[in-house]
């Protein structure tokens, strides 16, 4: 349960700050792994596993 709260926390600080702290492509993934491990959550029990696959979904779509 922590993970769904400190998760979202993180997230908004670091794409609300001003200062840019990670890039376009990086907003992304972070945006993509949060999502993948709410829902590897839900469905599976297992937040490592939803965040592993959306994660190298984001990178492998991101690769030209």
């Amino acid at each position: 349960m922590k993970k769904f709260i400190i998760l979202p926390i993180v997230l908004i600080f670091l794409t609300s700050c001003q200062a840019k702290y990670l890039t376009p492509e990086g907003e992304r993934l972070v945006k993509n792994v949060a999502t993948g491990c709410i829902l590897g959550e839900i469905f599976f029990e297992d937040c490592k596993a939803g965040a592993a696959v959306t994660g190298a979904a984001t990178v492998i779509d991101g690769q030209n």
